[in-house]
């Protein structure tokens, strides 16, 4: 404010002719240039150069892309076609259960049931219906292993008798499994 008020003192003193001498304007406009120069200076304190910075942010971004690993492959979203070719009308998001193994050979002239699980093994085919609906999950059975859909995967071995097989396949569809299928012989 005070160098507003001198400003128009100055311009009304030249209005009647009785201002400074050129030479004292031009020291005093110099001086003045000096005096705002150094009040800039005094005012501004520590500036901080951000160049090296963000340079070495950009560096640090290259860097972690560069060794990020793209994974080989996506377990969450399914992709598989039917046989047909078409889409599969399950959900995208639905991971597929391993199938439970249940193996039917004969050792030492007899037929074993063979649970691929760390599960009690059956001794004949009604033991492994109750082994199976001991572990049926649903409201009876809040502490089941397996829900009624699990696949379940039952392989009979080549010499095994097609009765045994058979029966193996009733009592698991009598326990409440809706998803039985046969493997190849091996």
């Amino acid at each position: 404010m005070a160098d507003a008020a001198h400003i128009i003192d100055a311009l009304a003193r030249l209005r009647q002719g009785d201002g400074p001498a050129p030479e004292q304007a031009d020291a005093e406009a110099d001086r003045r240039l000096l005096e705002a120069r150094a009040k800039r200076r005094r005012g501004s304190g520590l500036q901080l150069n951000l160049t090296p910075m963000i340079d070495v942010t950009f560096l640090l971004l290259v860097f972690f892309v560069c060794t990020t690993k793209a994974l080989d492959k996506e377990g969450l979203l399914r992709a598989d076609l039917s046989e047909r070719g078409g889409i599969v009308g399950s959900d995208a998001l639905t991971l597929e259960e391993p199938p439970l193994r249940i193996e039917v050979r004969v050792t030492d002239g007899r037929t074993a049931l063979r649970v691929m699980a760390p599960l009690p093994q059956p001794a004949d085919a009604e033991q492994l219906g109750a082994l199976l609906a001991s572990k049926l999950y649903g409201p009876s059975n809040p502490g089941g292993l397996f829900a009624a859909d699990q696949p379940i995967e039952l392989a009979p071995s080549k010499d095994a008798p097609w009765e045994d097989a058979v029966a193996a396949f009733n009592a698991i569809t009598r326990a409440g499994y809706t998803r039985v299928s046969f493997a190849r012989p091996q």
